[in-house]
């Protein structure tokens, strides 16, 4: 959960916020979007990957960057996110209330049984 008001005031503190946290293709998405909707995309793609980095469990740093992690929409707007390197299946889903946007990262391995996979003695 973070909050919207509070990521509008780190944009305002540092310009270069959206370069850092955001990749080309997000930007080119944020590029369409004004108002109350420009910050929740901000607060929401930031909110996603820092999860992300949590569900991880390293945080932002060595293991995954922020430019690592994307997150488009597909057709039917649902937030798809893709990390470069990263094999399981993600799931994410970013939403607004009030001033906060809450966003929830599954990282998907396979199947407990796929673990063992000719293993069976």
């Amino acid at each position: 959960m973070e909050s919207i008001a509070r990521v509008g005031a780190v944009l305002e503190r540092r310009p270069n916020f959206l370069t850092t946290i955001l990749t080309g293709k997000e930007q080119q998405l944020l590029a369409k979007r004004s108002g109350k909707h420009y910050l929740e995309f901000v607060a929401g793609r930031f909110s996603a990957k820092e999860a992300y980095a949590k569900a991880l469990g390293t945080g932002i740093g060595r293991a995954v960057s922020w430019q690592d992690i994307e997150i488009l929409n597909a057709p039917s707007g649902r937030p798809v996110m893709t990390v470069r390197g990263q094999r399981a299946k993600l799931h994410v889903a970013i939403t607004h209330s009030g001033d906060y946007v809450n966003t929830v990262v599954v990282i998907e391995k396979s199947p407990w049984w796929q673990r063992f996979k000719g293993q069976e003695k």
